[in-house]
């Protein structure tokens, strides 16, 4: 029994330091158009043009939610990138509650602003 428990302990640690947590992923053409501190000041604008996403669980990632934003290019250049969000679980509530917070607080403001 004891060493049992030995196994379960250690894989509670290997799954700890397997941790995936929440990133974005922005392509490497897209690094390389955005102007670095050789250009102070010069700010990018990319055109949000599609959002779509997916879940995924597996025994490596765990349970992911997996976005990807399609971001076009608004002035002279005309690249197109597909930017990567990847998160947990509760990220993905807590960002679904924080955008539903931001709807509602600008719903109200303009229905202030209307009155």
């Amino acid at each position: 029994m004891k060493s049992s428990k030995k196994v379960v302990a250690t894989r509670k640690r290997v799954q700890s330091r397997l941790r995936f947590t929440n990133y974005v992923v922005f392509p490497q053409k897209l690094r390389d158009a955005i102007p670095g501190p050789e250009l102070p000041g010069c700010a990018r604008s990319l055109i949000l043009s599609s959002i779509n996403g997916d879940c995924t669980s597996d025994q490596f990632f765990g349970e992911r939610i997996r976005l990807k934003f399609l971001a076009e290019e608004s002035g002279k250049l005309k690249g197109r990138f597909e930017i990567g969000v990847d998160l947990e679980v509760e990220a993905a509530r807590a960002l679904a509650a924080t955008l539903q917070q931001l709807v509602e607080r600008l719903e109200k403001s303009a229905t202030t602003r209307r009155d």
